[in-house]
């Protein structure tokens, strides 16, 4: 039930209004984008001496601004905020960390067909900073990635509603413990709105 909740208020805000409220017809883009990843943040390994617990927020959030260009194809840049946290639970005193990540993709989009609904692919790259304090398991606080993803863009009005599948592959880690028992995923599914 939460995450269905989370799913229709993700799709209530991730509507975006195009520039000065005009028709689609604009070449700016602003809105809102939400979504939930389909993986978890964290890879853990349960083995002594340390074991970890992992916990992977479950929403992305953040503005985004686009710029469409002539053929179907646009621009888009996007800030999106998510949180995870880990707690080390062994040896004692249990350690509770807090994630704070600000991502910055930035992707080629192209859409295909005329009229109201239109598919769309795009592809780009990704910079991650990481807002945390240095623990142990800190590996890289700013990393990059290649992301590619597809969805479609369905305008009601001034209104477009843009539902898509995003894959983001980082190229290095930012938590990776000693022992390899708790690390970052590399590979991020999200759906976003």
């Amino acid at each position: 039930m939460r995450k269905l909740l989370t799913v229709c208020f993700l799709g209530v805000t991730g509507m975006s209004v195009s520039a000065f409220g005009q028709e689609s017809s604009s070449p700016i883009g602003l809105g809102v984008k939400g979504g939930v990843p389909l993986n978890d943040a964290f890879v853990v390994r349960q083995e002594n001496p340390a074991d970890y617990i992992a916990d992977t927020h479950r929403y992305t959030v953040g503005p985004y601004v686009e710029v469409r260009l002539p053929a179907g194809f646009g621009v888009e840049l996007d800030a999106l905020y998510q949180t995870y946290e880990y707690r080390q639970v062994v040896p004692a005193p249990t350690i509770d960390q807090n994630s704070h990540a600000w991502e910055f993709p930035l992707v080629v989009k192209k859409r295909f067909l005329p009229g109201p609904v239109k598919p769309y692919v795009e592809a780009g790259a990704a910079f991650s900073h990481l807002s945390v304090r240095d623990v142990s398991e800190l590996n890289d606080r700013n990393t990059w990635g290649l992301v590619v993803g597809g969805g479609v863009d369905l305008k009601v009005g001034p209104i477009h509603f843009t539902p898509e599948v995003r894959y983001t592959r980082w190229t290095s880690r930012e938590f990776d413990s000693p022992g390899t028992l708790l690390q970052s995923n590399l590979n991020v599914a999200s759906v976003m709105l």
